[in-house]
């Protein structure tokens, strides 16, 4: 049996996520942290019955909880605090919230690699988002450029997602398309109208209400383009990658990044 803590346990992923995990005979969600709903039993939070564990502010209340492991959905806002909480707490924490600078992340392995416990960063647990990440960079050899389109709904907080940020640092590995964001003779008429630029790579955000998440990753050489592209149009899409981070964390180093850790492609 896992214990398990659950935080930003009040918000779209995490409500989705703890009425799968609950279903789990493996798994037991020992406690769950947030920001909002402080005191509600997290059986309401389901439509199910009163477990007798209530939503918590405080990072005392989790540790008296005894967790073996920390599932981050918060936001970019805390996340990092929270890791660092993790870290010296000596829990483990598999992080679905996205927003961490490289600089924090950097930090975080570094913590990481003097401690016992685990830190597993992974910023989409879709697993055809994984595919997508993979294909992309054995793609980018064979063309001339690069560009990222991501489209979110408009309650995400950071842009760009931290699957596109992932997605261009995967292909600059195989290939540096543009070492300056403008070309010599390029300009913006309306500052930001090329996007962001990323690892040699432009990176283009939309928010808009009835998107989930979505991205495509657009190649293009003389007389073709490749796109590359993946849809997650229910968050159930997420569980599947969840779970085998769960399950599998004990196996992972002390500090590990992305899903694809655990996938053989």
């Amino acid at each position: 049996m896992k214990n398990i803590a659950l935080f930003g346990i009040c918000g779209k992923m995490g409500r989705s996520m703890l009425s799968e995990l609950i279903l789990e005979q493996d798994i037991k969600i020992v406690a769950g942290f947030d920001r909002i709903n402080i005191g509600t039993d997290i059986g309401i939070l389901t439509g199910r019955e009163i477990s007798g564990i209530k939503v918590t502010d405080k990072y005392e209340d989790i540790k008296a909880a005894k967790p073996d492991l920390v599932i981050d959905f918060t936001g970019p806002e805390v996340v990092y605090k929270n890791i660092l909480w993790a870290i010296e707490s000596k829990t483990n924490i598999i992080v679905g919230a996205t927003g961490l600078s490289k600089e924090e992340i950097d930090i975080v392995k570094e913590k990481a690699k003097k401690i016992k416990s685990k830190v597993f960063i992974v910023p989409n647990f879709s697993i055809g988002a994984v595919m997508m990440v993979r294909l992309s960079s054995l793609a980018a050899s064979y063309f001339d450029n690069c560009e990222i389109v991501e489209m979110h709904h408009d309650k995400k907080k950071d842009a760009p997602s931290g699957t596109a940020i992932a997605t261009a640092t995967a292909i600059n590995k195989k290939k540096n398309f543009n070492a300056l964001k403008f070309l010599s003779d390029e300009k913006e008429t309306i500052e930001g109208s090329r996007g962001a630029f990323s690892d040699g790579i432009h990176i283009h955000s939309i928010r808009l209400p009835g998107l989930l998440a979505h991205q495509s990753v657009i190649f293009g050489s003389k007389g073709q383009t490749l796109t590359i592209k993946h849809d997650s149009i229910d968050r159930s899409s997420f569980y599947a990658g969840l779970i085998m981070a769960i399950r599998n964390i004990d196996k992972l180093p002390n500090f590990s990044y992305g899903l694809e850790s655990l996938i053989e492609i």
